[in-house]
């Protein structure tokens, strides 16, 4: 009996010290809970922001091109050098070859919805680096027409707005750059994509620009008249078969010239039109092929040149493209082009005429070689003042070989 006395004391005495260690040991469990608790919460918060950065990142593409190049000339004493503007023997010396880098571009698209993009574009080449393109393009979901504000490509044409990534021949034709120098301008442009009997694409634009491009060196990105350029354009998709329509209408700033009394200020008539037309088809054994045209029509002021101004301001120009590209099976492609330029309609003899052909290997999905030779036949009729003198120029040694890798990402 006292033995059972004995342990009902202990129990009795024994039971709060079970209690109390029983309480702290919760007390612990909850605190290292809400620790736990704590640190997950802390992580779901850290896995939200690399979610959400994940996800902007996933609306950023970064996408670009490099075009490492190998040029020879016949003469380069007397030979324009691709890729440059100027083409004075002063300019070039006496080199007769250069390794350089024709194009090095880098293109940000962010785009954070479906409906509204931004892009900025820069190249870097053997002039330094420059921004090309940076724009803000919106798309009215209902109807489908796509406004863009900014500096971007001419849509005049088809060439114009072809990447140089892509393009088969290492320079644009003479037409294109003479008419068009850089490509692009500041302005704004519409787009709307039909569809015709459910198959066929058509497309329209129309585009109001400053009219002086971005390689203006007298007005940079000033527009020095209050006038703006218009451009629209057509482009047709019928299976094999792409062409375009092209009509530009603007005005050109003459500033005053002190070597001519009587000029003043004034604007000048800048009307073009274009067409040009794009044909694929599919040759057994080789492989596929498409034959390119484009031509344009032009009234332009009288020369850029200010001692052959004269008092009749425009002259009619006309510019003609024919390219030619057959796959060889999977790796070869041949390409040939004529390309045709005549500054002035009215003048006999003062145009100029390349022919041009070569070899594409395509060593991956990602990069290319090509190898290309042009013949450049230039007749210049010389001038005196505002008269022309009917004498031709001899055709130069200014043959071009061009070796170029590409690499686009």
């Amino acid at each position: 009996m006292r033995g059972t006395i004995k342990v009902l004391a202990a129990a009795v005495l024994l039971a709060p010290a079970g209690l109390w260690a029983q309480d702290a040991a919760t007390d612990s469990l909850k605190e290292r809970m809400n620790e736990t608790a704590d640190k997950v919460a802390g992580l779901e918060e850290r896995l939200g922001i690399a979610e959400g950065d994940i996800a902007g990142l996933k609306k950023l593409k970064i996408s670009g091109y490099v075009q490492a190049r190998y040029e020879y000339h016949d003469d380069a004493s007397s030979a324009p050098l691709q890729g440059t503007v100027s083409t004075s023997s002063s300019n070039q010396g006496k080199l007769l070859n250069r390794f350089f880098i024709r194009r090095g571009r880098l293109k940000a698209t962010y785009q954070a919805t479906a409906n509204a993009l931004g892009v900025v574009y820069f190249d870097g080449s053997a002039s330094g680096v420059s921004l090309k393109e940076a724009y803000v393009a919106v798309t009215e979901p209902h109807s489908k027409v796509t406004a863009t504000l900014g500096q971007f490509n001419w849509l005049f044409g088809y060439e114009i707005y072809f990447s140089s990534s892509k393009r088969e021949f290492p320079e644009r034709a003479r037409w294109s750059r003479t008419l068009f120098p850089g490509e692009r301008d500041r302005g704004i442009k519409l787009e709307r994509p039909f569809l015709l009997m459910g198959k066929y694409n058509l497309s329209l634009q129309a585009g109001l620009y400053n009219g002086n491009g971005i390689e203006d060196a007298s007005f940079g990105v000033r527009d020095p008249n209050k006038w703006k350029d218009v451009i629209a354009r057509a482009a047709f998709g019928f299976g094999r078969l792409d062409f375009g329509l092209s009509g530009y209408w603007g005005k050109q700033f003459n500033p005053s010239d002190s070597a001519i009394p009587v000029q003043q200020p004034s604007t000048t008539d800048k009307i073009r039109y274009g067409a040009d037309a794009q044909f694929f088809y599919e040759l057994p054994v080789l492989g596929g092929g498409v034959l390119k045209a484009e031509g344009v029509l032009a009234e332009e002021p009288k020369n850029q040149s200010k001692p052959f101004r004269s008092l009749d301001s425009t002259r009619n120009a006309a510019g003609l493209s024919v390219v030619w590209a057959q796959n060889l099976k999977e790796k070869f492609q041949w390409i040939s082009r004529v390309d045709y330029y005549d500054p002035d309609r009215d003048i006999d003899k003062d145009h100029f005429l390349a022919y041009g052909f070569g070899l594409i290997y395509f060593w991956d999905g990602a990069s290319k070689l090509k190898l290309v030779y042009e013949i450049p036949k230039a007749f210049e009729a010389s001038r005196s003042g505002t008269v022309t003198v009917n004498s031709v120029k001899e055709d130069e040694k200014d043959n071009i070989l061009t070796l170029e890798w590409v690499y686009t990402f």
